[in-house]
């Protein structure tokens, strides 16, 4: 993919520098020269050292033929201008970073709904981290309803020595959950449900769910065994 970010922001370096290692062509975007000459220098892409939210910047950077355009600037409405430049040279899909949530609405009326925000990852990271101590990473999917979280098994829970299957067997299992795998804490190895992997304490169990049904799974990791699959 030829993929063209327009930068402010460190996070834009090491995404490039990510993105070449993956083998895709990489157009970069800076307004300072010391880090478009340091990009340049360590990466060897295409890298445009200009003002990020000019048209003739962009063009230069290869806008027009661009799949993928990620805004990375330090203002929101400097992204959304680029992302408006962007529909306009009808690139398919356009990234940005959300800086200020009040920008929210104003990016979703300039067509641009891929928005990352740190805020809301962090304030999710600090909630669970407070509420849920077993819940060692969260992340809001869509438009938030849905999470997919990494759940440590505790040490006495009851399904210690069951296959994972127990789990979405349990009577009490939320529909519309989604048990993703297991992470064995002796091997670090990741299994699939498809392995039946045996669940063992302070392993790592991914999920996705909503936040309720989130909460169930940990009840259910918790508490004293009274029920049977039998």
């Amino acid at each position: 993919m030829y993929i063209l970010i327009v930068n402010e922001d460190p996070l834009g370096r090491a995404l490039a520098a990510a993105l070449v290692a993956h083998g895709h062509e990489v157009a970069y975007v800076d307004e300072s020269a010391e880090y478009a000459n340091m990009v340049a220098t360590e990466l060897g892409c295409l890298v445009i050292q200009g003002e990020p939210n000019n048209i003739r910047t962009l063009q230069e950077a290869g806008i027009d033929r661009a799949d993928v355009l990620v805004a990375l600037l330090e203002k929101d409405i400097k992204n959304i201008m680029v992302g408006l430049f962007a529909r306009q040279f009808q690139v398919p899909r356009i990234l940005a970073r959300l800086r200020q949530q009040h920008y929210a609405p104003a990016y979703e009326l300039a067509g641009i709904v891929n928005t990352f925000s740190a805020f809301d990852y962090l304030l999710n990271a600090f909630l669970t981290a407070i509420e849920e101590p077993d819940v060692r990473q969260i992340m809001a999917l869509g438009d938030g309803r849905v999470e997919m979280a990494a759940i440590d098994v505790p040490s006495n829970s009851p399904l210690l020595g069951e296959t994972l299957d127990a789990l979405w067997k349990h009577p009490s299992f939320p529909h519309g959950a989604l048990v993703v795998g297991l992470l064995k804490a002796a091997e670090q190895v990741f299994h699939l449900p498809g392995e039946r992997p045996v669940i063992e304490a302070e392993d790592e169990l991914l999920v996705v769910a909503p936040h309720e049904a989130v909460q169930r799974i940990i009840e259910i990791l918790r508490r004293q065994r009274r029920w049977s699959l039998m």
